[in-house]
């Protein structure tokens, strides 16, 4: 790659103006303990090809094609199968845990990217960004959806808090998968004639002027993703002048073939094509921004941050510390006694106007907290729940800590709507938690 095209890409990531675009063809690695298993590193979308061509030649199917989206075709389009049953296959395939994140995939999460798009549907880059102790924020795109079922977001533009917006559906959600190739006919439909469309949070930030775009995975040699590729492109109008590097080994094809794909791509889309093994096209890459001096961070999001009062007992004070991080980190403004109140201020006044200033409060429910028959936390839950009369929409979210009998629930907290923060599943539930804020945030603030 061209020395000018390496600092274009590097001082994008160091100042945050870099989004990263990633596609299917990302390769996996296998968590069988079986010593005799296929070691092939294989993406997650070779491997469900695998699974369903497995299951159509047991019926006697005789299958065509290379791609993913050929073979779930052939199965949705079997009388033994359909659409019903291939979504279903594949969450049972991307729940399964067969496969890890590569070190593709750790490589990138080791980037300081605020915004990812992806094209694939299971969660390994955002299991690489848990591992490098970031907190990954997940959207959605659901094409069989409407305008609500596609709701705005807000973008923290923290690396430390990056939001992956799944473009083809949640695995999780298994009707807003795309994954035959009539799906990703109606998928180009839905996106260019926005009908629903795509976020408006989510064009703007791609719309920014000076973003540039780094391209991973896409596996271009296929023409289907080479044709996919550049409709995105088009339709998300990311066709200016904007640097844009797709990290793509073109190894295997003829010379000729590879000089028209890589033509292809610099044709009314200028995407230079990086050539080479995307791990070591990694490597390099992050070698030249820690000599550059790493991230070296950029300006705030404009406008006021999100304010969130935290209510808990003080014997939970650790647990309330981890969720006053994982707030700051998405650009919340959190509010926690220790860190927020000052010698000298009169406590009830304090809290009574923080309360008054405050966009949510989270409420931990622990086992603790219910035992609290005489304590101050009990006004502050008091407080809450008069201001949550005079919010509409979510305002005050009890968190679920751990099972508590119902006799012991706290009764003024029966009428909100309860979020889980389980300790084993902090990382995770906490991203729910603030995905459904940062949502209601947006709604209101429209």
């Amino acid at each position: 790659m061209k020395e000018r095209h390496w600092r274009s890409l590097v001082g994008a990531l160091r100042h945050g103006d870099c989004i990263l675009i990633v596609g299917p063809e990302i390769p996996a690695s296998s968590t069988s303990t079986d010593l005799s298993a296929n070691s092939e590193t294989i993406s997650l979308a070779e491997a469900l090809r695998r699974n369903l061509t497995r299951e159509l030649e047991a019926e006697n199917r005789r299958v065509f094609g290379s791609t993913l989206a050929a073979v779930a075709q052939q199965y949705e389009d079997a009388p033994e199968f359909g659409p019903d049953a291939l979504r279903a296959a594949a969450e049972k395939f991307f729940r399964s845990g067969a496969y890890g994140p590569s070190i593709v995939h750790k490589n990138l999460a080791e980037l300081p990217f605020s915004l990812i798009l992806t094209t694939g549907q299971g969660g390994l880059l955002a299991e690489a960004m848990k591992t490098a102790g970031k907190t990954p924020i997940t959207q959605r795109y659901n094409l069989r959806g409407n305008r609500k079922d596609n709701p705005e977001f807000m973008i923290a533009g923290s690396p430390t808090s990056p939001v992956i917006y799944r473009l083809f559906g949640d695995a999780t959600e298994p009707s807003s998968l795309v994954l035959s190739e009539n799906d990703l006919v109606d998928f180009l439909i839905a996106v260019v004639s926005e009908r629903p469309p795509l976020p408006n949070s989510l064009l703007s930030a791609l719309k920014r002027a000076g973003q540039n775009f780094l391209f991973v995975g896409f596996g271009i040699r296929h023409w289907e993703l080479r044709i996919l590729l550049k409709v995105l492109l088009r339709a998300l109008e990311l066709n200016r002048g904007s640097t844009k590097i797709a990290a793509e080994p073109l190894g295997g094809l003829l010379d000729s073939d590879r000089e028209e794909t890589i033509l292809f791509y610099q044709r009314g889309t200028r995407v230079e094509v990086e050539d080479n093994d995307v791990t070591t096209f990694l490597s390099v890459l992050s070698e030249k921004l820690t000599a550059e001096g790493g991230f070296a961070g950029h300006a705030e999001p404009a406008g006021p941050r999100p304010r969130v009062f935290i209510s808990y007992a003080h014997e939970d004070r650790d647990l309330a510390s981890r969720v006053f991080d994982a707030l700051r980190k998405a650009n919340f403004e959190p509010w926690l006694d220790r860190e927020s109140l000052e010698g000298g201020d009169d406590w009830d006044r304090r809290i009574q106007d923080d309360l008054d200033a405050t966009d949510f409060t989270l409420v931990l429910c622990t086992p603790t907290l219910s035992r609290k028959t005489d304590s101050y936390v009990n006004k502050e839950i008091a407080l809450a729940c008069n201001r949550a009369l005079q919010v509409r929409g979510p305002f005050l979210i009890p968190l679920r800590t751990g099972s508590i009998d119902d006799a012991d629930r706290i009764s003024e907290l029966r009428k909100f709507d309860e979020m889980d923060l389980q300790l084993e599943n902090f990382t995770d539930d906490m991203s729910r938690v603030i995905s459904t804020m940062m949502r209601e945030y947006q709604r209101r603030n429209r």
